[in-house]
This record gives C-alpha cells, sequence and structure tokens, in this order.
C-alpha cells in the first residue's frame, strides 16, 4: 500500500497534462474512520472468522473497521487518479501518443524506486515548479502565496512529521520483534507419546498456549505503546491537515485560481496531503489490529488444543 500511493501522489500530483479542480473533500473527516483495537482481544473478536477441516479458527478478514479503511484509501486514491486525467471538457485536450508514453515510462521508473528515492524526486519536481517564474505569472499574489504554503505543508511539513511518527513506530516494532524472539517454545519432546511415537496433543498444545500467551501479553505491551504514540501524533497530523483542507476551500478548490500551474500545484498538495496523512496512520492502525489478531487466534486455538495438529489426540 505504502509504495503504491507514493507512486500514485508523484505521477499524478506533478505530471497530468491539465489543471485539474481539486476534490470536493475534506480530508480531515476522511480521517474519522481511523480505528484501533485497544488489546489483542479486541481485535480477534472485530475479525470475520471461520474453521478450517480441522476446527481450527482461521481469520477471513480482519473485520468491518478494517475494511472500511482499506476502502477509503483505495476510493479515493482512485478518485484522484481519475480527477488527473483529462476528460474531453471544453478547453481540455486529450494526451497525445507521447505524452502517454512519457507517463507510462515515468510510472515505470517511480515503481522501481525506493520510497526514500521517491520522496527525493517528489521534493525536487516541486521545488523546481515553485522556482520556475512561470508559475506566478498571471496569478494574483495572494493566491500564489497560499498555493505555496499550501504545497510546503503537504509535503515538507507533512514529511517531517511522518518521518518522526514512522521512526517512533518502527523502534517499538523492532523492540517488539525482539521481545518475541527471545520467548522459548516449551520442549515438545518431553511430552508423553502413544505407542507409535506420537506427542500427545493435550501436552504440545499446552506448550503452545504458553507460547502464545506471552506473545499476546508482548504485543498488548508494545501495541499499547503504539497506540499511545499515534494518540500523539493523530491530532498534529488532523491539525496539519485541516490547515490544507481549509486554504483548499479558501481557493474554492482551484477555481479562484487563473493559471494552469497554480491550479497544478494546489492539486498536488490535496493529493499528497490525502497520501501522507493515510500513509503512517493506516499502517499504525492495521498494524496494531492484525498483530494482535494474529496472536490471540493462535494463542485460542493453542487452548482448543487445536493450533497443533500434528499430534495424537
Amino acid at each position: 500500500m505504502k509504495k503504491r500511493i507514493i507512486v500514485l501522489v508523484c505521477t499524478i500530483s506533478f505530471f497530468s497534462v491539465q489543471a485539474q479542480r481539486c476534490l470536493d473533500i475534506k480530508i480531515a473527516s476522511l480521517m474519522n474512520v481511523l480505528k484501533a483495537p485497544a488489546n489483542a482481544g479486541q481485535a480477534l473478536k472485530e475479525c470475520t472468522t471461520s474453521k478450517n477441516t480441522y476446527g481450527m479458527i482461521t481469520i477471513s478478514d480482519y473485520g468491518t473497521d478494517q475494511k472500511a479503511l482499506d476502502t477509503l484509501i483505495s476510493r479515493t486514491t482512485v478518485q484522484f487518479s481519475i480527477n488527473a486525467v483529462p476528460n474531453g471538457m471544453a478547453g481540455m485536450h486529450a494526451p497525445n501518443q507521447a505524452e502517454t508514453d512519457a507517463a507510462k515510462d515515468l510510472a515505470t521508473t517511480l515503481q522501481s524506486m525506493t520510497p526514500e528515492q521517491q520522496k527525493e524526486w517528489a521534493m525536487q519536481v516541486a521545488k523546481d515548479k515553485m522556482a520556475n517564474p512561470q508559475a506566478a505569472s498571471g496569478e494574483d499574489p495572494s493566491n500564489m502565496r497560499l498555493v505555496m504554503e499550501t504545497h510546503d505543508m503537504s509535503i515538507r511539513q507533512f514529511d517531517a512529521l511522518n518521518n518522526e511518527f514512522s521512526a517512533a513506530l518502527t523502534a517499538l516494532d523492532n523492540a517488539a520483534d525482539q521481545k518475541i524472539h527471545a520467548v522459548a517454545k516449551g520442549d515438545k519432546s518431553k511430552c508423553p507419546t502413544n505407542q507409535v511415537g506420537m506427542y500427545v496433543c493435550s501436552c504440545t498444545n499446552a506448550l503452545e498456549a504458553k507460547y502464545w500467551k506471552q506473545v499476546v501479553e508482548i504485543r498488548d505491551n508494545y501495541n499499547a505503546q503504539k497506540l499511545s504514540v499515534y494518540q500523539n501524533y493523530i491530532p498534529k497530523i488532523q491539525s496539519l491537515v485541516t490547515s490544507i483542507d481549509n486554504n483548499v476551500a479558501r481557493l474554492k478548490n482551484g477555481d479562484l485560481l487563473k493559471t494552469d500551474n497554480a491550479k497544478r500545484m494546489l492539486y498536488s498538495a490535496q493529493s499528497s496531503s490525502f497520501a501522507r496523512a493515510f500513509l503512517i496512520t493506516s499502517q499504525c492502525v492495521a498494524g496494531i489490529r492484525k498483530t494482535g489478531a494474529d496472536a490471540s487466534v493462535n494463542k485460542l486455538n493453542s487452548d482448543n488444543n487445536l493450533y497443533d495438529v500434528s499430534c495424537s489426540k
């Protein structure tokens, strides 16, 4: 998801051949769909589950909250993509073959880049556009200043905030992984066996249950810390998004702008703001939900003597 959104935003923000009107959305309001479960048990309760042929509980999906988040990101990403394509209206021209081929080549190049390289590329294109004297030619100076301010918030300020947020989450993820890696699994060789040498399920699953109990506790501990970090950064992100939303509204979604360059820059700011608003936040929420639910379902199956099925009933 992360790389796909960055590639899309870079492509539609800086390579659109026509000046586009911003979408009629409030990104800050869209962020209300971001919801994280309180703990691993709650995460599992929210999931859609089923049972396989062994009677083991399996997760079909991670619940309505996660599906709503995924759907919102996918739907809005598509809206930005469609809106960036000329639609043949009066005064607009369809892209010629050279423009189409160039767009495809650019998309291929961007997909081969790392996220860091994509960000550097996007920042350089943004700087080039703002340094272009034609960008402000014929534009109301106050409107142009607002456009440039919005564009700066959507990329430079947002990246600085997201980088801090991401670093804090990565540190917690690494610490959790190290803790889990250090948890020792029980020695099944000490379990009783049946006539053909198979370990007894009640014993092997009890060992698994002990292991997964510790994993659930570690996940709950570190996911609670991640949620605390999330709750610290989400108001900052929403404040930045609200400022961008308000600036877009002040410019009537670009209708008050006269030049194509200014309209393109404002559209770039809005699309970039959407991508960055959901980039780290959605990964954080999904990570809390999925790691918690996965650990919890393994613990539940162990408790029910179903996690280890290569044993003797």
